[in-house]
């Protein structure tokens, strides 16, 4: 079937045969165009030419596991980082507030105890930020303690088929994220979720199965990251995908998922990818101010000036890396006259 065909079909009657050759056939430079400028035309009506800043403070919780998932920094134990004690997060989050941060993540690692999590949940959204969770395992009755407390949970699908999640993913559980998803919706809470493409192994199929997943949900956050392989990992020898090819999956969720906040790809260190996804569609990004253990001398560069550009501002204080890169993002997002809101 002819290129134009198949995007007329994608935004008509999607299934993911079609959406599988749409992206197969965009192999030429006038077709992947076109794939990107019906994604971003997409994106301008629905959203206007606007770029959603998301801060994160990490980790909130220590990832603790039997098995720990095999691309994962976390299966490097030097890498696994200690979760922010009370203090700690209580400087990260007047941090983020001097910054102007409205919307913040807090992320961690596969842990049972959720105690701290909850505490950390309350004293962000008494402070007035709008709160995402993005870690595991959640309750149900750890989401009905959050459900007036945050703007949204995430349940990633992540691979979107059984064997493969419980081959990258050993110490977890597929039918649990499922689940999880399930109990987000029932309480009406906000559903984000992130589909991980360019495992070994996997391709455009598998991450479709993910979207089409996210598309019956209505999942109101959609997060597409890209692998990236870490020093210590068995696929520590593999390559990531081309940025090409991760635009092209974009533009297609994009056209997919209209209404749903898009976040795509790219380190939180290196704006290099953002000038391809806001072509591609996208309408939000990780790029808003942000606080972290600092990882620098255990094994992702041996200088911090590798890890944290120059054009961030950057501050370092007891074991902590506090990040604002607003200035830098909204730089970029000028040349393409967005306007950047944190």
């Amino acid at each position: 079937m002819e290129f134009e065909n198949l995007l007329k079909l994608v935004q008509e009657e999607p299934n993911i045969e079609i959406c599988e050759a749409l992206l197969l056939k965009a192999d030429k430079y006038d077709r992947i165009k076109k794939l990107l400028e019906t994604a971003e035309k997409i994106r301008d009506e629905f959203f206007g030419r606007n770029l959603k800043l998301d801060s994160f403070v990490y980790p909130v919780k220590k990832c603790v596991m039997e098995k720990y998932c095999i691309y994962c920094s976390n299966y490097v134990e030097k890498f696994r980082l200690e979760s922010l004690k009370l203090e700690e997060f209580c400087l990260a989050i007047d941090f983020l507030k001097d910054c102007g941060a409205e919307m913040l993540t807090l992320e961690g690692g596969y842990n049972e105890d959720n105690s701290q999590l909850i505490e950390y949940v309350k004293i962000s959204s008494r402070e007035g930020l709008d709160v995402a969770v993005d870690t595991y395992p959640i309750r149900g009755e750890e989401l009905d303690v959050l459900r007036d407390k945050v703007s949204e949970i995430y349940a990633s699908i992540e691979i979107a088929e059984k064997e493969l999640f419980q081959y990258f993913k050993p110490g977890e559980s597929f039918d649990f994220r499922l689940k999880l998803a399930e109990e987000i919706m029932k309480r009406k809470i906000s559903l984000s979720s992130t589909v991980l493409i360019g495992l070994p192994g996997t391709d455009y199929r598998v991450w479709l199965k993910a979207l089409f997943w996210m598309k019956k949900l209505g999942v109101k956050h959609v997060s597409i990251s890209s692998f990236q392989p870490v020093l210590g990992t068995p696929l520590e020898k593999f390559y990531p995908l081309p940025s090409t090819k991760v635009a092209k999956f974009v533009a297609l969720a994009r056209i997919l998922l209209k209404e749903s906040d898009i976040t795509a790809c790219g380190s939180v260190n290196d704006l290099s990818s953002l000038p391809l996804m806001l072509l591609a569609g996208v309408n939000r990004a990780y790029l808003g101010p942000y606080v972290c253990r600092i990882r620098s001398k255990t094994g992702f560069a041996d200088e911090v000036d590798e890890i944290f550009k120059p054009n961030y501002e950057v501050k370092f204080s007891n074991n902590l890396v506090f990040v604002n890169p607003f200035n830098a993002v909204e730089k970029v997002c000028k040349e393409f006259d967005f306007e950047v809101k944190q």
